[in-house]
Parts: structure tokens; C-alpha cells; sequence
């Protein structure tokens, strides 16, 4: 039996709603808990721009979001406070003391830094299909038309192709990919940009050329 397993999401929209912080306040109410639990940390689990969000196994079988005002979800969705994690290790059958709780309020500050345009990762992807239906709208109609590669009445010749390249290159990085910024993403951070950035990296280690 694997036991009670708890598992933070710590990809990009879970941290920059104050992942990082439940985890530390989830592994310190777990030492004052009744029962042994196992806390990791966990790519992305779904519900993203609702987070941090927390995924509850008991010996394998995932565990529903207990509180009322939830719903039943299969993952605890903003889990900010204290009193969020203690409904989370009662749904375990862990008991955890008042004065515990009291303490881990004082002690930990989940706090969101997502500005108004720091979208979550599902208004991004929404988003980034919006630019493609939009772009291949625009080439349908030309290609109706008959003004394929037309711009202000003169031919360029794959000019609209070469655009859609960009824009599709371009959207690459608006980090809809699960693990964009995560902790544990596959380049030490997920986020594609920073992938680039040591893949050029990499490539001036191999030259003579000094990159400044």
C-alpha cells in the first residue's frame, strides 16, 4: 500500500497563486498530523487559475474535495489557508489540533502575484486557438478571393505563409504547455523561452564566438 500521498501542483499558474507556500504549510501541519503522510510536489493537475491545487491519494485511490463549497471536485482547488489544508487531511482522516492550525495561519501567507494580464494557462490556450482560427480565417478568404500573398495590391510571393509561420512560432511561447514554469519542468524551469535561451546557450559553448 503506497499510504496517504499529497501532491502540490507547482506549474506556472499554481505558483503564482502561492503554490509554494501551501506546500511549505501542508509538509509543517503534516508533522503535528495523527498519521504519516507523503508530501510532493506534482505537474499540472487540471483546474488551472483556480490553484494552488492539491491532489489527495489514499493508498492510491484519489480522495474528493470535502469542503461544501467545492462541489466534490476530485482536486482541492484553492487550497490558501489553513483552515483549507486541515479540511484536506480530515478528508485523509488526519487530525490535526486547533492551536496547530491557529499557528500555521500566523505562520504562513498564501498570497497570489497574478496581475491582470498574467493569464491562466486555459485563457492562454483558448486564446492562442483564437489567433490560429483567425489566421487561417484570413488565408481561407485570400485564397477565395484570389489576393493570396496580396499586400496593397502587390504579389509577395509565400508572404502569407511566412506569416503564419511567425505567428505560429511566436504563439509557441505564450506557455500553454502544462509544465510552462514549473519547478520541475524537463530544462530546470518548463518555460519554452528558457529552453531557447540554453539551446543558444549550448551553441556558443561549441564556437569561438562570444555571446555578450
Amino acid at each position: 500500500k503506497k499510504g496517504i500521498e499529497i501532491k502540490v501542483c507547482t506549474d506556472r499558474d499554481c505558483l503564482t497563486d502561492g503554490a509554494q507556500t501551501t506546500q511549505e504549510m501542508i509538509e509543517g501541519l503534516a508533522r503535528s498530523g495523527t498519521k504519516s503522510v507523503t508530501v510532493s510536489k506534482c505537474k499540472c493537475l487540471g483546474p488551472c487559475g483556480n490553484g494552488p491545487n492539491v491532489d489527495l491519494r489514499i493508498d492510491g485511490i484519489r480522495t474528493k474535495d470535502t469542503r461544501p463549497s467545492k462541489g466534490g471536485s476530485s482536486i482541492f482547488r484553492q487550497v490558501n489557508s489553513a483552515e483549507d489544508v486541515a479540511a484536506l487531511f480530515e478528508a485523509a482522516n488526519i487530525q490535526i489540533s486547533e492551536s496547530s492550525i491557529e499557528k500555521a495561519s500566523a505562520t504562513y501567507k498564501v498570497q497570489s502575484t497574478r496581475s491582470f494580464w498574467d493569464l491562466d494557462r486555459t485563457t492562454r490556450i483558448a486564446l492562442q486557438r483564437l489567433i490560429y482560427a483567425t489566421t487561417a480565417l484570413t488565408m481561407k478568404d485570400a485564397v477565395d478571393t484570389g489576393t493570396f500573398d496580396m499586400i496593397n495590391g502587390v504579389e509577395y510571393h509565400n508572404s502569407y505563409n511566412a506569416i503564419a509561420s511567425i505567428i505560429f512560432i511566436a504563439s509557441q511561447f505564450m506557455g500553454t504547455g502544462s509544465a510552462a514554469n514549473s519547478v520541475d519542468g524537463p530544462t530546470g524551469g518548463g518555460d519554452r523561452v528558457r529552453f531557447v535561451r540554453q539551446i543558444i546557450d549550448k551553441l556558443f559553448e561549441k564556437s569561438s564566438v562570444k555571446r555578450k
